[in-house]
């Protein structure tokens, strides 16, 4: 019987470890580097994500929020300066700070907006690699600094309907490249990113442009000269048009629900 039970317990923490993220090491010579699993994210955000980018929240927190835990367990536990390329570090980071964002909006759900939770991104605590950051210190303290990529205000999605869309799969390293341009394009070409004005000579443009207009500017010259590297249809005389910006709408990014049956929708605490 006490045989019997134990290879049951043992059978079922095999099943337990191949279900959850994992994180290997592998060993060179002279050298140790890890390589982490998105795995488990990747399976949340296509199951949970539109193709408007918009989050079915309260799916998420019934159907997949252990999944998200035990990922969130995987970045917690994996240093990213361990990680191989940069890439892999970016990718981490990214995956991380948008896997932290869900994590905080299920944590305070149902909500209207981030906005209206106190130290939503400047106080909250999240763990990764052994250390604890805030949103913003990961945002502009790690990895706005140190990879220099103004591309990755296209992937960051702080869960507001004026962010960029949310993407429906994890990041990727070996296609990290690949996402990032696709992004940088959508978002620029969407309504969200940039509306051309012919009448009053105006580029109405994201916000995300006003603040962190030197990232911009560092990579292109100017705003403007690095829109044109994405637009698909840029006026010619772009020159001579002022730059303007679209208000930010903070509302919740998430899917709206089905009312129920006696016509009462969920509310806020």
């Amino acid at each position: 019987m006490r045989c019997s039970l134990l290879i049951a317990l043992m059978l079922q923490g095999l099943l337990l470890c191949a279900c959850g993220p994992r994180t290997e090491t592998t060993v060179g010579k002279g050298s140790a580097s890890t390589t982490l699993s998105h795995r488990a994210f990747d399976e949340i955000l296509r199951r949970q994500v539109d193709s408007q980018g918009l989050v079915d929240y309260v799916s998420l927190q019934k159907d997949d929020r252990v999944l998200l835990d035990a990922y969130l367990n995987s970045i917690a536990a994996t240093d990213p300066a361990s990680l191989a390329t940069r890439e892999d570090r970016l990718a981490y980071w990214l995956n991380a700070y948008n896997a932290f964002v869900i994590a905080g909006v299920l944590d305070r759900y149902p909500m209207e907006s981030v906005q209206k939770v106190e130290g939503f991104f400047k106080e909250k605590r999240y763990l990764a690699g052994g250390k604890t950051y805030s949103l913003d210190e990961i945002e502009n303290e790690i990895i706005r600094p140190t990879f220099e990529e103004p591309r990755i205000h296209f992937i960051l999605v702080c869960a507001a309907k004026s962010c960029p869309r949310l993407g429906n799969r994890a990041m990727d390293p070996s296609s990290l490249e690949k996402t990032l341009e696709e992004s940088a394009r959508g978002f620029i070409n969407s309504a969200n990113g940039v509306r051309v004005n012919e009448i009053d000579k105006k580029l109405e443009v994201s916000a995300l442009f006003k603040w962190y207009r030197k990232d911009f500017e560092q990579e292109a010259g100017s705003v403007i000269d690095y829109l044109l590297r994405y637009l698909n249809e840029p006026p010619p005389d772009i020159g001579d048009y002022e730059i303007t910006f679209l208000s930010y709408d903070w509302a919740l990014n998430e899917q709206a629900q089905p009312v129920p049956a006696n016509g009462q929708q969920q509310t806020e605490d």
